[in-house]
């Protein structure tokens, strides 16, 4: 209690000393709620709306075929059932054609949610058969692709569709951001018996089951896969959330708690500085404490309750900041996504958690330091430093801080692993600006013995304030070089990714992908490809959808698949095959021959390969329309996975009967044709093929660049507050060595100097400071993008976009040292003297 009182007596007069530190905790803090409390709204949003998103409670999904009588038969046995189709094809209208996304439903759907249409006509009258002719319901979009009204009649392969309504709500596309044409919905019957939903068709067939009361849908699950291990259908359980969205929004949260972490290791600085430049002006009350006999563990009591008190009071004011940003923030959300309104305890106890946790750990250093420190040490530590080791147990306390932080970050993260190694590169960058910060208050004292400086006072004078007792060179390397590190990372990986979408893909890119060829039109499609002025050359391959149930002898369920391979094992795999081996890329084992006959060999990509642990002579065991496929590696390629070519990570060898499929070409036009070729030779296409539909490139590529874009934008902004943080650091750390500057600053105008003099030393010191940061942080940001995207696209540094940053590191610091000692250098010299 009498830790308590004291603490209290003493906060009374000095609250203004804590200013920066509550700034830089409620900042860092609030970060961290907002987030937090945005991803966990977004995330119930997403369960809460699942079934409707998914279509009932459970989701199977066949490719190219629907289920057989038999699964039929166990899904009904469940409860109620919806077969649905979805594929992409064209429709027709005269002389116009557009590329649609078809659905055909049942009569029960939609088990979950509602069907709604922008007029008042039923969905079973819209849909349904009229005077021999089937209805659709359409997106606004197709009408004006097709220049067509409602009421107007337009083809699909061989069918006719008279257009009744607009879409106005379809529940199971509410979080299906990409689509390559306008939404189109039509009745399943209206597609009995034509080649849209012909055998090895590129269809998804989604069995939608609504469970009767007390079915469990994981035991239902269990129970049919293993019944049926080799059915090869896609399942979702409602009750897990939607998987796409859900593996997509845990990213991006990740992406940005790893920024909001990155602003509280800078904050963590500030807080030390802080800590520091306000034990700095408690000197003489600790030193005559201990004179009066107070032991070291009631002075640490003291400044320890003071530091706590203000770290909660900054917890407090960065939970309400965060909560303010979400309320604004998630309204604006909603537009595009599921949020569950409301504010959630667990955020906003985990970013408290964080925020006292960190103030804790690098508060403990300066207050264990000043605890064993002698009275008399204390007194005159100003002009003559001394080292001070904190007592062991609390350099215990201070490895248990630093450990439960760990553990709250792992255990809070929506990816533990990717979060741990985060936390891993955060430490190392941490400790090499660090060593950084060393390194340079060493290269300081050795230039300032050179004799090319004798005569350059000022110059000499601010390398040594770099390297004295007691210099702001290691807190402001650090804090610099976190903050611009951040910087430079998403600026590196904005720009590349940019660059990647606008500069290296198109010129490699096809100009248009065309899908679902009969396997018997492959020779007229070449023929008109070798007659059309507008191509340079096409690449035509048979497709079918496979997935990879084994790994060697073992089932990929049993496998523990890394997460960058899943699209690779998990789900649907787009698989080919071909007799001739590829122009390049075979980097391990030989080709099989043109005319092999022998078991089927497969050609892997060898990236996959060394994640799964797997190598030429191992086997995959792929599921190909509802059969098992055992083929053996034979050779190793290397993919270009960031491409949108023909390229595939599974290739197979010549089947000697192949499975019912389709083929898809890719066709690059010609540069002579024009900026237009693709779209002209898509119209061509459309009439020569109208059950082929066909994919402008360039409308994938404008959709990409418009996502990574916006996401960029996110991150940059994000770390743009790094910036903020830092300032807090410089400020902090400014205000850490106020009391000596002012002092230093008193006795060079004692001696002669000038306030100009005086100025230009401090801007000296800080700018060389900021530029050293800066350098370094260049390096190790281009370094961190290079090692996220290097194996998916050819990253080059970026110099040029982050000079504004650069300019701002060298800037930023002078400025902040400058105002640090102008207040010193502005009141009389005998006052101050007075002062002591």
């Amino acid at each position: 209690m009498l830790a308590l009182r004291l603490a209290a007596r003493e906060l009374r007069g000095s609250a203004g000393g804590f200013v920066l530190l509550l700034v830089g905790i409620a900042f860092a803090t609030a970060a961290i709620a907002a987030i937090g409390l945005l991803s966990a709204a977004v995330r119930d949003g997403m369960r809460e709306g699942a079934r409707a998103s998914i279509g009932g409670d459970v989701s199977l999904r066949l490719f190219h075929r629907p289920p057989g009588p038999e699964h039929r038969a166990a899904f009904e046995a469940a409860g109620t059932v919806s077969l649905t189709a979805e594929l992409r094809t064209l429709a027709r209208r005269e002389d116009r054609s557009a590329l649609v996304e078809l659905k055909a439903v049942d009569d029960a759907y939609p088990l979950y949610g509602a069907f709604r249409l922008a007029s008042p006509l039923a969905p079973a009258d819209a849909l349904g058969r009229r005077d021999g002719v089937w209805g659709a319901a359409v997106a606004e979009s197709l009408l004006a692709a097709l220049n067509a009204e409602i009421g107007d009649t337009v083809t699909v392969d061989d069918r006719r569709f008279e257009l009744r309504a607009l879409i106005a709500d379809e529940p199971d596309r509410a979080l299906r951001a990409f689509t390559l044409g306008p939404r189109m919905i039509v009745a399943l019957p209206a597609l009995a018996g034509s080649d849209l939903v012909a055998p090895g068709a590129q269809v998804y067939w989604y069995s939608r089951i609504r469970l009767r009361e007390g079915v469990d849908a994981g035991a239902w699950i269990a129970a049919f896969e293993r019944a049926e291990p080799h059915a090869g259908f896609r399942i979702v359980d409602a009750g897990q959330g939607v998987p796409g969205a859900e593996r997509t929004l845990a990213l991006v949260t990740s992406l940005l708690t790893f920024v909001a972490m990155g602003i509280l290791l800078v904050g963590c600085v500030g807080v030390a500085n802080g800590v520091s430049a306000w034990l700095d002006g408690k000197r003489t009350n600790i030193a005559i404490l201990k004179s009066l006999g107070a032991r070291p563990p009631l002075i640490l009591r003291i400044y320890l309750a003071q530091v706590i008190g203000a770290a909660a009071a900054g917890v407090a004011l960065g939970l309400a900041g965060g909560a303010a940003a979400f309320a604004v923030v998630a309204p604006t959300l909603g537009e595009w996504l599921p949020v569950s309104g409301g504010l959630r305890a667990g955020p906003l106890l985990t970013a408290g958690a964080f925020g006292v946790l960190a103030t804790l750990l690098f508060s403990l250093w300066p207050l264990a330091r000043a605890e064993v420190q002698r009275p008399q040490v204390l007194f005159r530590d100003e002009v003559t430093p001394e080292p001070a080791r904190p007592r062991p147990s609390r350099l215990v306390a201070l490895a248990a801080l630093a450990g439960a932080l760990a553990l709250l970050l792992v255990a809070s993260a929506p990816l533990p692993v990717a979060t741990a190694l985060f936390a891993a590169a955060a430490a190392l960058v941490a400790a090499a600006f660090l060593a950084l910060g060393r390194l340079v208050a060493i290269a300081a004292r050795v230039l300032g013995r050179l004799s090319a400086l004798q005569g350059r006072p000022l110059l000499r004078l601010a390398l040594a304030n770099m390297h004295r007792p007691g210099a702001p060179t290691l807190p402001l390397v650090m804090a610099a070089g976190l903050c611009l590190t951040l910087v430079v990372a998403v600026e590196s990986l904005r720009r590349n990714a940019d660059r990647h979408l606008v500069d290296t893909l198109p010129a490699s890119a096809p100009g248009l992908v065309v899908l679902n060829i009969v396997p018997g039109e492959g020779g007229r499609f070449d023929a008109v490809m070798a007659q059309s002025p507008q191509v340079a050359r096409w690449e035509r391959v048979p497709f079918l959808h496979a997935r990879v149930t084994g790994i060697g002898d073992r089932a990929v369920a049993e496998l523990n698949i890394p997460a960058d391979m899943a699209f690779v094992v998990r789900g649907d795999r787009g698989i080919s095959w071909r007799a001739g081996p590829p122009a390049e890329g075979l980097v391990a084992g030989e080709w099989w021959p043109k005319d092999h006959a022998g078991p089927p060999l497969v050609s892997l990509d060898a990236r996959a390969a060394r994640r799964l642990g797997v190598g030429i002579g191992d086997t995959l065991t792929l599921d190909v329309l509802g059969k098992p496929l055992r083929a053996r590696i034979a050779n190793l390629r290397r993919v270009d996975l960031a491409g949108l070519g023909l390229d595939f990570p599974i290739l197979l060898s010549p089947f000697a009967e192949p499975p019912p499929h389709r083929e898809i070409a890719a066709v690059w036009t010609a540069p002579a044709a024009g900026p237009d070729a693709a779209r002209n030779l898509r119209a061509e296409l459309s009439r020569a093929f109208p059950e082929a539909p066909t994919v402008l490139v360039a409308e994938v590529t404008a959709f990409l660049e418009a996502a990574v874009g916006g996401v960029g934008t996110a991150l940059g902004g994000l770390s743009s507050a790094t910036g903020v943080a830092a300032f807090l650091v410089l400020a902090g750390a400014a205000a850490a060595s106020r009391r000596r500057r002012r002092r230093e600053a008193i006795l060079l105008k004692v001696v002669g100097a000038t306030r100009r003099q005086v100025l230009v030393v401090t801007a000296i010191e800080f700018a060389l400071i900021g530029l050293m940061a800066a350098l370094a942080a260049l390096a190790f940001g281009n370094l961190a993008a290079w090692a996220s995207v290097a194996s998916l696209v050819d990253i080059r540094p970026v110099f040029a976009a982050v000079l504004p940053w650069l300019a701002a590191a060298v800037a930023l610091p002078a400025v902040t040292g400058l105002f640090a000692v102008w207040w010193g250098l502005s009141r009389p010299t005998g006052e101050l003297l007075r002062q002591g």
